[in-house]
C-alpha cells in the first residue's frame, strides 16, 4: 500500500508537519510507503479561475501540482493536514484545494481512482474543538468531491508552537496509533 500526506501549512518543521510525522511512523510499521508533502515548500500557482480546466480537465499552469497529482492517483490513503489560521485551512492548502478543480467531480465523474482513504488532520492554538471541525469538515468536503472516502480524524488543540505540542505526548502517541491501526 501507498499514502501521500499533504501538509498544508508553511513550515516544515512546524507542529502540523511534526504531527504528520507521528501518524506516518504508525503507517511505516504496516510498511506503508507514504509520501510526504509540504505545500508552503513547494511551487503552486494560484488557480487564474480561467475555467479551462473544466473542458480539458487538465490545468493550463506547470507546477507542482502535477507531481503532487501523480503520487495522489498511486496513492490508497490520502492524508491531509493543516493547522488553524484565523478559523480555516491555510492559504496554502486553499490554493491546494482550488488547483485540484480538474480532477473534481464538478464536471463530471473524479478523475481520481476509486477505493482511496483519507484521514484530516487539524492543529490549533485555541482550546476549542469547534474550530478544527471546521477544518476537519473542509478537508472531507476535499475529499467528497474527489471520491475519497474519509475514515478517520484527528485534531489537536492548544498547540502555539511545537514545544506545546512535545507536551503533549499521549496526543503524539494518538497520532502514531491513528496511523498504525489505520486499516483496522
Amino acid at each position: 500500500m501507498k499514502a501521500i500526506c499533504i501538509v498544508g501549512s508553511p513550515n516544515s518543521n512546524g507542529s502540523t508537519s511534526y504531527v504528520s510525522d507521528k501518524i506516518i511512523e504508525g503507517l511505516k510499521v504496516n510498511n506503508i510507503e507514504t509520501k510526504k508533502y509540504v505545500l508552503g515548500e513547494m511551487n503552486i500557482n494560484y488557480c487564474k479561475g480561467c475555467n479551462s480546466c473544466h473542458e480539458t480537465r487538465k490545468c493550463i499552469q506547470t507546477d507542482d501540482m502535477d507531481k503532487i497529482f501523480a503520487d495522489l492517483y498511486d496513492s490508497d490513503i490520502v492524508i491531509i493536514a493543516s493547522p488553524s489560521y484565523w478559523g480555516d485551512v491555510t492559504g496554502q492548502l486553499k490554493v491546494f484545494f482550488d488547483r485540484s478543480t480538474p480532477l473534481c467531480d464538478t464536471n463530471g465523474e473524479t478523475l481520481v481512482p476509486k477505493g482511496k482513504l483519507g484521514i484530516s488532520v487539524s492543529i490549533r492554538a485555541g482550546s476549542h474543538v469547534e474550530e478544527n471541525i471546521h477544518l476537519i469538515n473542509a478537508i472531507e468536503h476535499y475529499y467528497g468531491h474527489l471520491g475519497i472516502k474519509p475514515i478517520k480524524r484527528f485534531t489537536i488543540e492548544g498547540v502555539n508552537t511545537k514545544n506545546d505540542l512535545i507536551k503533549k505526548q499521549d496526543k503524539l502517541n494518538e497520532a502514531f496509533e491513528l496511523g498504525k491501526h489505520i486499516l483496522v
